[in-house]
């Protein structure tokens, strides 16, 4: 239990700085731009961010990579893990009776374009085609059915 709030008060830490940060346009402070912009990062945005591919340069990530402990990497991937738990827990389901309605009008509308396509389909090859063909076999060439 005191993990959990301990994961709950690092993500609405990292909600508050995100909050100030929008408020000052974004700007990087003189100790920021040194670092290249990594302080404060949580292991999740550390984690999303490379793999995305954002961050520095290809030599820093491979020198960065080298040089981290497998104890402090294993660190992070709990981390992400309690992180994701935490955001999954706050997911909240549909019942059960919107599932079923949802799912019957998605069939519904399926059917309907599904049938809009036919018809379409249908005039275009009869209304269109169909004197295009016939034309074609009185002047002596086209296609024949068989």
């Amino acid at each position: 239990m005191a993990e959990k709030k301990k994961g709950q008060n690092a993500i609405a830490e990292d909600a508050e700085a995100a909050k100030a940060k929008g408020k000052d346009g974004g700007s990087k402070s003189a100790k920021n731009s040194k670092s290249g912009g990594k302080q404060g990062v949580s292991p999740m945005q550390k984690l999303v961010g490379d793999a995305l591919g954002k961050g520095d340069d290809k030599k820093k990530k491979k020198k960065d990579d080298d040089d981290a402990p497998v104890g402090e990497s294993i660190k992070d991937i709990r981390q992400f893990l309690k992180e994701v738990l935490i955001e999954f827990q706050k997911i909240t389901w549909p019942e059960r009776a919107q599932v079923i309605r949802e799912t019957y009008s998605v069939i519904f509308l399926v059917t309907v374009i599904t049938l809009m396509v036919l018809g379409f389909d249908w005039v275009l090859g009869h209304a269109v085609f169909g004197p295009l063909e016939h034309w074609s076999r009185m002047l002596g060439g086209g296609v024949t059915r068989s």
